[in-house]
């Protein structure tokens, strides 16, 4: 019973971490990435519980099969400071990679096209703040990986792609540090890395903190305050998911 407590116990973990207010779609990949490390080592305890390892494996694998080729999850992972390309497959992160270039080629050129347009109307740059969160026993895993050579990449072209060989070259930040804070200090070194990585790092990981959103509303229109518009009620949400990050 202890072992099988430990094998789920990774789960759990990652569970609560994704689940969490500041969890972004960039953490897709390495969760799947350190799950799939952890159930593939082997240790003295497995005895009698290989098959069931072997089992979760598979079943991780199918359920997130798709996540390394999804531009959502592969693009964010990279433009997150904490990871960059480190938790891709050998395969993928070439791809990845290429697929981020012509992106910043393809925004490069439209930023080139639309100059004299923007000099009339200058654009606003608004970045979100987001305060990062740790775990406990997985963070050795996600260490180990971060501290990994990735395969070299093919040289990029000269303009803003450069931008991509400079942040990559750079060791991963802590997992403690905010991707949205670090992106807000740097965005005049890579301005158009910004720019991505403030549409990307915008999705979170998964539905939970909207519907916990929903559940709140609960506690605020009840059946002694059922005669609140809409838009109060609004207000009042608002203030209470974020008074805590102000007071």
């Amino acid at each position: 019973m202890e072992t099988t407590v430990a094998i789920f116990v990774p789960f759990e973990e990652l569970t609560k971490k994704v689940s969490s207010y500041d969890a972004l779609a960039s953490d897709v990949i390495p969760a799947v990435t350190v799950l799939v490390r952890l159930l593939n080592r082997e240790t003295d305890e497995d005895h009698g519980f290989k098959t069931m390892k072997a089992t979760l494996l598979a079943a991780v694998k199918k359920r997130f099969s798709d996540v390394e080729t999804d531009p959502q999850y592969f693009i964010s992972t990279i433009l997150d400071p904490r990871y960059k390309d480190h938790f891709f497959s050998n395969n993928t992160a070439s791809e990845a990679k290429l697929h981020l270039k012509q992106e910043l080629q393809m925004m490069s050129r439209a930023e080139a096209e639309g100059s004299r347009a923007e000099a009339a109307e200058p654009s606003a740059k608004l970045f979100l703040k987001a305060q990062a969160s740790t775990s406990s026993s997985l963070d050795t895993v996600f260490d180990d990986i971060a501290k990994e050579q990735p395969q070299a990449a093919q040289p990029l072209a000269a303009g803003a792609a450069i931008e991509l060989n400079t942040y990559l070259g750079e060791a991963p930040c802590s997992r403690e540090d905010s991707p949205l804070k670090y992106w807000g200090a740097n965005k005049i070194r890579f301005p158009t890395l910004a720019k991505i990585a403030r549409k990307y790092l915008s999705a979170p990981f998964s539905s939970v903190e909207s519907e916990r959103l929903f559940s709140s509303v609960s506690h605020i229109i009840d059946e002694n305050r059922n005669s609140l518009t809409a838009d109060n009620a609004e207000k009042l949400l608002f203030l209470k998911k974020t008074a805590t990050h102000f007071f």
